[in-house]
């Protein structure tokens, strides 16, 4: 029943949101996918472009839904039945009122499934991109490409399912302009065997021999993050006043070769992203109670991040009390297990001690960190873990906060011991809307 109620709906939205991107036929399209970085990526392009014509974003749009209504510039308010009512019935009116103007238009095109309406060949009927820029592929969102995969080892499991997941990205690659671009990500193995498959232009990047744009060694030191990266014979370096994962690097490489592509060049590229912030909730640094500091990764968690910044905290705290405030990595399936154990290797190898929240966590991670004797709580209240935290923190301690979005929802722990309660309006989830949906969890 709900598919009967549900493909009218898309198909409605789709044929609406083509006929608006018919207003702007000559902008260049630039799609993005990948597991992880999309939206940092997606800010990234946009503000190099903005040097050189009218950008349109996407904002957080980036699914079968998102796309559309973004395109016709139309937001939900609480995606409740009338708000969808209203969204239908606004958008023929999006037609005769919705001109805007842009010479680039920066999308993310996110899927969560093998099978449509959440592949990456429906979102291709939606919009078809001039330029590809691919990420990466990893285990996140894996739970709907489980039935693909029928090998019950886990460490098979973890290859085939990246893998699949790849195939899956690559389609955007494959579905693009003939006369357009692909920018890869050609570090990754499983991305790298499927280029063959493209007709399109390659602008490969990554720290491996055989990159169009390497990238050298990144690093965080007190003054910020900052990298190198070599591209048709020039070196540059790129210096950014905040922290950033390491793997944000690629973040950026990959948005100096799609804007590179376009006709920026990487020195106008470097300068424009000495502006660059990260999105909130990414990977944002504020201060918090008892002198302490706040590393706040809360809007969601694949392994492949968290595992990141339990090393970045590690670097950035150095002798200083090193806190982790770790939430359950969901929609991982039956690759859940695997990764929260090792999960536990991770906290016990960067931090000093865990604060856990959530069910995966507790059945997976928690088991591990007791029976190595490392100092952790579990918490399945929200309540008692602020509680516990605001009254615990070590003077100058670095805490990293990260989590998945459903109903974990951390930035409710950034919130709580920020040193300046105004920094609360740069944290992810704010609105009406997600503080309803977060007080139904209390």
């Amino acid at each position: 029943m709900k598919k009967l109620v549900v493909l009218p709906v898309l198909a409605y939205l789709r044929f609406f949101a083509r006929l608006q991107l018919k207003k702007n036929k000559d902008a260049t399209i630039i799609g993005i996918t990948g597991s992880a970085g999309k939206s940092s990526t997606r800010a990234a392009i946009s503000l190099i472009l903005a040097t050189r014509g009218r950008v349109k974003d996407s904002g957080s749009a980036n699914s079968e839904t998102g796309i559309p209504l973004n395109i016709l510039g139309l937001s939900p308010i609480n995606y409740s039945f009338l708000d969808w009512f209203r969204l239908l019935i606004l958008a023929p009116f999006k037609l005769l009122t919705n001109w805007e103007k842009y010479d680039y238009y920066v999308v993310e095109m996110g899927i969560d499934s093998p099978d449509s309406p959440k592949n990456m060949s429906y979102l291709l009927k939606i919009i078809r991109p001039h330029v590809a820029v691919i990420l990466n592929a990893t285990l996140a969102h894996s739970a709907s490409f489980d039935y693909l995969v029928k090998d019950r080892d886990p460490a098979r499991r973890v290859t085939k399912l990246t893998q699949k997941i790849a195939e899956e990205k690559i389609k955007l690659a494959l579905g693009i302009d003939p006369t357009g671009v692909t920018i890869i990500n050609s570090d990754q193995k499983e991305l790298r065997g499927l280029i063959k498959q493209l007709n399109s232009r390659i602008i490969k990047f990554g720290r491996l021999k055989g990159a169009s744009l390497i990238i050298g060694k990144p690093s965080n030191t007190r003054k910020g993050f900052s990298f190198s990266f070599s591209y048709q014979g020039h070196t540059h370096d790129v210096v950014l006043p905040d922290y950033f994962e390491l793997e944000f690097a690629y973040t950026f490489a990959a948005a100096i070769s799609a804007t590179s592509a376009l006709g920026v060049k990487p020195s106008v590229a470097v300068r424009a992203l000495a502006k660059y912030r990260s999105p909130a909730g990414r990977m944002s640094v504020f201060s918090g109670i008892n002198n302490s500091t706040v590393i706040d990764s809360s809007y969601n968690a694949s392994p492949a991040s968290t595992y990141s910044l339990l090393q970045l905290l590690h670097k950035l705290a150095g002798k200083k009390r090193k806190i982790a405030v770790i939430g359950d990595m969901r929609e991982l399936g039956k690759e859940s297990k695997y990764a929260h154990k090792n999960l536990a290797d991770q906290i016990i190898k960067h931090a000093d001690e865990a604060i856990l929240f959530g069910e995966d966590v507790a059945k997976l991670t928690l088991p591990v960190l007791v029976a190595r004797h490392f100092p952790v709580k579990h918490f399945a209240q929200m309540t008692d873990l602020i509680e516990y935290l605001t009254a615990s923190i070590p003077k100058n301690a670095h805490i990293l906060v990260k989590g998945s979005q459903n109903e974990i929802f951390l930035e409710r722990v950034v919130e709580a011991i920020l040193a300046d309660p105004a920094d609360s309006t740069k944290l992810c989830r704010r609105g009406k809307y997600w503080d309803r949906i977060r007080s139904q969890l209390e």
